[in-house]
């Protein structure tokens, strides 16, 4: 099956045939947003490394996102073969078991399962990592598990670049990365270090290539959710976050309150349509689970009921069940095995066991069967995962059971290995996970309820909404979604900048202040003074002297020995006006010529820069506000934090100075020269730009 690949998609592929070819590089990461087809290029560069007869395997951080990966690359090729691994897996030996059997401490698991890094050299020519995004690189040591170091992303690089001992020549094993870097990091991390060129070279010594998809490829150029997630991906890229909103709600994304959300989960499973509700913590999960089972059972305190959704919240060998599977009960015993067991130092632990058949089904559509037993203890728990206490509860409890066997016996290991009390699938309801669990799966639809903390104006919280609205891929439901742009907390009515600049206690402390005899009267024109002096030192220019005449401010400024006189005037409401050289003076032309440009730049005059984008947009919507009313913008200045604009009609002219911090975002507007001054422009600019957000 040929697969068609866009024009951004076959260069990215060249580029990596060269990768493969060229042994001077270690590595290559393949960035790309939501839509762009990853997955798609993935598939054709298996068809090319089977062309090349080169050997590779497709990797990913969890088995939910290796199983897709898997089916998925099969789906687009057409082919029966093709199966993706986690990395855990393909990486790290069978776990060696390590007792403490001094455990007292309810924190203390009492036993620990250790998994060392291969030694065995890789023989495939590369390593293709999907999801790179969730590879961490932070040391995690394990309570109860521990994988190699504890750092899988330094693990994977280790194990790819083994040699065979006398075998200097061999060829290691190429790193493909492949990820969005728009979705969360791993947990712990601000980045994702294996998606970072910066980071591998620095940390690993790798050699990099990379290539990056930025077009939404044609099947999906349509799609709302997607353009709703590239917004948000193009603000994280610009580090703006002063702009959120999923509007328009439409067919495809859907605003509702969290009864509608209840209600939609209820009916997609009746209509067998993969859905799932994605959330801020592991506490609001639990309630959502039960809010759903309530309506699907009468009761949200039923035990486990056959057709119950059930994530997996541990990897499971003898189950080969992978943490963040979902699971549909197809029977389940009706009584629970319920074991009280006795713990030195705390009190005894209950664990609560239930025979069950579960299933799945394959992007193939092939439905895989599974009778298991399990592990009931996490379904009312607002906890990640089980507790130290409860883990060694069923370490105990394998004890009891085995009196005859001791840690270091190899009986002991093997029984342990496979025993299904201590290895019971650990499950929680599946109708409701957090973002970091629902990484790396999709949905026919999402609900994602937003609960974030703080205001939302972060980078932590656009990168959490990305990663959310993603996992739905053909309709977008959200509740309680951030709506804000950046002047949505302007404040209006306000004290004016002549009092609000008259009342400042801080000026004083200005080096300036007494060195160029400021006073309270002038107290207005040393903002501008602060702002010159910065423009100005940052040429080399410093001030000598600074007169205060009547309505106007000269300035003595030298550079390097030559000197120079500026000066600029202002009006009675100390609106700065135009500038110049002081008649009579000497100066250095060049010296002067650079001073005065800097203050036109400063007060948006003949030579201004232009100013930043956002301001540029809050012009747009200014001008787009006052489209049709009598009144007109006539001018804007850019100052600093501050951008002060002129409005007239044909009897009245004013001014407001919208002020803004260093986010970019507009926190209030005032009306310049004290209430009142604009007779009324004022009020109608601020009742124009209400009606445009309306």
């Amino acid at each position: 099956m040929v697969i068609e690949l866009n024009e951004e998609q076959d260069a990215a592929l060249r580029t990596i045939r060269s990768f493969l070819r060229d042994d001077a590089l270690d590595a290559f990461i393949l960035r790309g947003s939501a839509g762009t087809g990853k997955t798609t290029l993935i598939a054709a560069l298996t068809a090319v490394l089977e062309e090349m007869e080169l050997s590779f395997s497709l990797l990913a951080p969890t088995g939910r996102a290796a199983r897709i990966l898997g089916n998925k690359v099969r789906l687009i090729r057409g082919t029966v073969e093709g199966k993706g691994s986690t990395i855990h897996s393909r990486i790290f030996k069978p776990p060696k078991v390590e007792v403490n059997e001094e455990a007292e401490s309810a924190n203390d698991p009492g036993v620990r399962l250790v998994f060392p890094l291969s030694s065995e050299e890789a023989m495939e020519a590369l390593f293709v990592i999907d999801e790179a995004s969730m590879v961490g690189d932070r040391e995690t040591p394990g309570d109860y598990v521990q994988f190699g170091s504890g750092r899988l992303l330094q693990d994977l690089v280790t194990y790819a670049r083994i040699r065979r001992p006398g075998r200097g020549n061999d060829h290691r094993t190429k790193l493909l990365f492949v990820g969005d870097p728009a979705q969360l990091p791993p947990v712990g991390e601000d980045t994702s270090p294996a998606l970072s060129e910066e980071y591998l070279q620095t940390k690993f010594g790798l050699r990099i290539a990379t290539a990056e998809l930025n077009s939404v490829v044609r099947q999906a150029a349509g799609s709302a959710i997607l353009a709703r997630a590239t917004e948000i991906r193009d603000a994280l890229r610009a580090k703006r976050f002063n702009t959120f909103t999923l509007k328009p709600f439409d067919a495809e994304v859907e605003k509702v309150d969290p009864e509608r959300a209840l209600d939609l989960i209820v009916e997609s499973l009746r209509a067998k349509e993969s859905t799932v509700a994605v959330v801020f913590s592991n506490a609001m999960a639990l309630d959502y689970n039960r809010a759903v089972r309530d309506r699907l059972w009468g009761d949200a305190d039923l035990p486990i009921q056959v057709g119950d959704t059930l994530l997996v919240n541990r990897n499971s060998r003898p189950y080969q069940l992978s943490n963040g599977d979902l699971v549909k009960v197809l029977s389940v015993r009706a009584e629970c095995e319920s074991v009280l067991v006795p713990m030195k130092g705390i009190a005894p632990v209950e664990l609560r066991f239930r025979e069950a058949e579960v299933a799945f089904r394959d992007v193939d559509g092939t439905v895989i069967r599974r009778e298991c037993l399990l592990l009931e203890n996490l379904l009312a728990s607002p906890m990640r995962d089980i507790s130290p206490a409860e883990q060694r509860a069923l370490l105990v409890h394998f004890r009891m059971r085995y009196p005859q066997l001791k840690p270091h016996m190899p009986a002991f290991r093997l029984n342990i290995a496979d025993d299904g009390y201590f290895n019971a699938l650990q499950v929680k309801y599946g109708y409701a996970m957090t973002c970091h669990k629902a990484q790396g799966g999709e949905w026919h639809s999402g609900i994602v309820h937003f609960s974030l903390p703080g205001d939302g104006r972060n980078s932590s919280s656009f990168r959490w909404a990305y990663t959310a609205i993603t996992r739905a891929v053909k309709r977008l439901v959200v509740v309680n979604p951030p709506d804000f742009t950046d002047d949505s907390d302007m404040k209006w009515n306000i004290p004016s900048i002549r009092t609000e600049l008259d009342e400042r206690k801080d000026f004083t402390a200005d080096p300036d202040w007494n060195r160029l005899s400021f006073s309270s009267q002038l107290a207005a024109l040393m903002t501008v003074h602060q702002q010159l002096r910065g423009a100005w030192q940052e040429q080399g220019i410093t001030i000598e002297q600074l007169q205060h005449l009547q309505y106007c401010e000269r300035y003595s400024l030298q550079r390097e020995g030559k000197r120079a006189v500026v000066q600029y005037w202002y009006d009675g409401k100390f609106r700065v006006g135009r500038s110049g050289t002081a008649p009579g003076a000497f100066h250095d032309a060049t010296l002067a010529d650079e001073a005065l440009a800097a203050f036109q730049r400063l007060s948006g005059g003949p030579n201004a820069r232009q100013p930043e984008p956002f301001i540029q947009e809050f012009l747009s919507r200014l001008d787009a506000a006052m489209t049709g009313a009598s009144i007109q913008r006539t001018g804007h200045e850019v100052m600093r934090n501050r951008l002060r604009v002129t409005f007239a009609d044909a009897t009245r002219r004013g001014a407001v100075d919208f002020i803004h911090n260093d986010a970019s975002t507009w926190t209030a507007a005032q009306e310049v020269g004290g209430p009142g001054s604009s007779r009324g422009l004022y009020e109608e600019v601020q009742g124009l730009m209400a009606m445009a957000k309306a």
